[in-house]
């Protein structure tokens, strides 16, 4: 999918050292939000076989997994990944280089892999679970129309457990 700034699209094998340079690149910025990395996260045969292992979920419409790339695709800008997709639900998960904060970016590619999720898979509902400190993915999460759900989890992020309130967003009536 093409749009103004930026390409959004699956990931496959001729992204391996793309897909590395983005999490290596952006270690800093994302350890802060994420689960703590095992010893070998930042290199890049981990990531080949990550994206291999990603691959062979996407096979099996167990999963979807987007990069958003420069116009020249020289260079992820950040990712979307729906996961865990099963009964007619998924979880999505994203997130985008410090240097692309802010620019519409992460709404507009959720906004895309949203509508390809409710069109080419059987969804009707797509989950979210947001460190509730995390204000910017808050403000994110309401502007692409997710309802809160009253739920909340606890998740072990960067060495320390976090509370995650769940957001999800029924599929729109056409």
């Amino acid at each position: 999918m093409k749009f103004a700034n930026f390409t959004l699209e699956k990931i496959s094998p001729k992204y391996y050292q793309l897909l590395f340079n983005y999490y290596n690149g952006n270690k800093n910025h994302l350890e802060l939000w994420e689960p703590t990395r095992i010893d070998n996260y930042y290199t890049l045969e981990f990531h080949i076989n990550r994206t291999d292992e990603r691959l062979q979920l996407m096979d099996e419409k167990k999963s979807m997994h987007f990069i958003m790339l420069n116009d020249s695709k020289s260079e992820i800008l950040g990712v979307c990944n729906y996961t865990k997709i099963k009964d007619g639900a998924c979880w999505l998960g994203y997130s985008i280089s410090s240097k692309y904060e802010r620019m519409g970016i992460m709404y507009e590619a959720v906004v895309g892999s949203n509508n390809y999720m409710f069109t080419q898979y059987p969804i009707c509902q797509i989950n979210a679970g947001v460190i509730t400190r995390n204000k910017r993915s808050i403000k994110l999460i309401n502007q692409l129309f997710f309802k809160p759900t009253g739920n909340f989890q606890k998740m072990e992020i960067n060495r320390k457990v976090e509370q995650l309130e769940i957001y999800n967003l029924i599929k729109p009536d056409k």
